[in-house]
């Protein structure tokens, strides 16, 4: 794969500010629209172009509108839109990457990430490339096989506790509007750690609520809902 033409030509090495957050940026007090200074740098690197084009800063994320179900929220769909744009002008080789087929890059990024998403999430992208590799493009034939049979079911159940922790962490910190990491500001501690055992308190007693819950289920009791909930209790 990295040999792929479209591969190299998206991997031009890049410097990444990889946690360019509304927290770390300061604007002007006369002029909102004036950026004083960007801090906390110290995860700054140098990577392929292709390497972050798949994050979004949480100034340009949409968020649904509060009232109506099928609408965004304007102020958010706005700055979505104006990021997309800016990046398209003064990031290009960033932008070209983000309208390229991402299974293209997935294998990579998520080689790197296993010590945060664990092996499951790369070996899934290896399966899903193996079965896409000439819809791809790409030449010759995967040097990796999917597996089979049981295996294959007990990366399936993996994946899919996997996928779990991911959708409920992402759920999560958008409700509480915080970072990742469970950053908050100082003066909103104290509500933030409230509201997030009232969510767990509220996932717990949905999950306890299923009846009869699939074999496949990855949620089926209080010590799963506490392995996979993403913030301090």
């Amino acid at each position: 794969m990295s040999e792929d033409h479209r591969i190299r030509d998206a991997a031009t090495p890049t410097l990444f500010h990889p946690d360019l957050h509304k927290r770390n940026i300061f604007v002007s007090d006369d002029d909102p629209t004036v950026i004083t200074s960007i801090i906390d740098w110290q995860s700054a690197s140098i990577e392929p172009a292709f390497w972050y084009a798949d994050e979004v800063p949480d100034f340009a994320i949409t968020l649904p509108h509060p009232s109506l179900e099928t609408q965004l929220e304007p102020n958010s769909e706005h700055c979505a839109k104006a990021f997309e744009v800016c990046t398209q002008f003064h990031v290009p080789k960033l932008a070209s990457c983000r309208v390229m087929d991402d299974a293209l890059f997935r294998p990579f990024r998520y080689c790197y990430r296993t010590w945060k998403d664990s092996a499951v999430a790369f070996r899934h992208e290896l399966n899903k490339t193996s079965e896409r590799w000439q819809e791809l493009g790409l030449v010759g034939s995967c040097p990796y096989a999917v597996p089979a049979g049981e295996e294959l079911a007990v990366h399936q159940k993996e994946y899919k506790y996997f996928e779990a922790a991911h959708d409920l962490r992402n759920h999560v910190t958008g409700l509480l509007n915080t970072a990742s990491d469970g950053w908050v500001p100082p003066e909103e501690w104290k509500a933030a750690k409230l509201a997030n055992r009232e969510l767990f308190e509220m996932m717990l007693e949905t999950v306890l609520g299923i009846e009869n819950p699939d074999d496949d289920e990855p949620l089926k009791e209080e010590g799963d809902v506490k392995e996979i909930w993403p913030f301090d209790l």
